[in-house]
């Protein structure tokens, strides 16, 4: 965001933590990867943490199994507001999507086959591509590249697109000796 950000304020209660983040994820869509850039900018906005703090956090919370937002959410949450903020943000993250999936199911179900409901949906799942996009661009534009990531980068990049059946392990292994060659692997001997 901006160098010159608001100064932090008190750490928000559970039940607002709660309430922004349920509605921050009662209205967006495209999962995880959607959300959080979202949750970051409100938090900043609202002054609970700075941009570069929560982007730590999502680090680490890519560690954990299971759904992105919900980690992320959980451990910003426990920082902010420890076990009850925790507790607070896993349901402000699950409740939303658990409603709106039996709200709109029925819907679906009923109006589906309306030309500007497929329209709707078609539009909504195009803009997803963009919003992750863009959060790759942020994340991106505030590492130091050197040619050497720069290369990394790309040769990920590459294998993947070339073998998408191996995907997962591959950036697994590719991101594990990344973080080795240029992380604290490279300097223990």
């Amino acid at each position: 965001m901006k160098k010159n950000s608001t100064a932090i304020k008190p750490a928000p209660t559970p039940a607002r933590l709660f309430w922004q983040i349920a509605q921050i994820n009662a209205v967006t869509l495209g999962g995880g990867y959607v959300i959080v850039p979202v949750t970051a900018t409100s938090f900043e906005k609202k002054g609970w943490m700075e941009e570069k703090e929560f982007y730590d956090i999502f680090a680490r919370a890519q560690a954990f199994p299971g759904p992105i937002a919900l980690s992320t959410s959980i451990l910003t949450a426990l920082r902010l507001c420890g076990w009850k903020g925790a507790v607070a943000a896993f349901f402000g993250v699950v409740i939303p999507p658990f409603a709106a999936i039996i709200l709109v199911s029925g819907l679906i179900s009923r109006y589906g086959s309306l030309p500007a409901v497929q329209r709707f949906l078609a539009g909504a799942g195009a803009v997803v591509p963009g919003l992750i996009a863009g959060m790759i661009w942020k994340t991106a534009s505030k590492r130091s590249w050197t040619p050497l990531r720069v290369a990394e980068t790309l040769g990920v990049a590459a294998i993947l697109i070339l073998f998408p059946a191996y995907s997962l392990p591959i950036l697994l292994l590719a991101i594990s000796g990344l973080y080795c060659i240029e992380g604290p692997c490279k300097h223990s001997k």
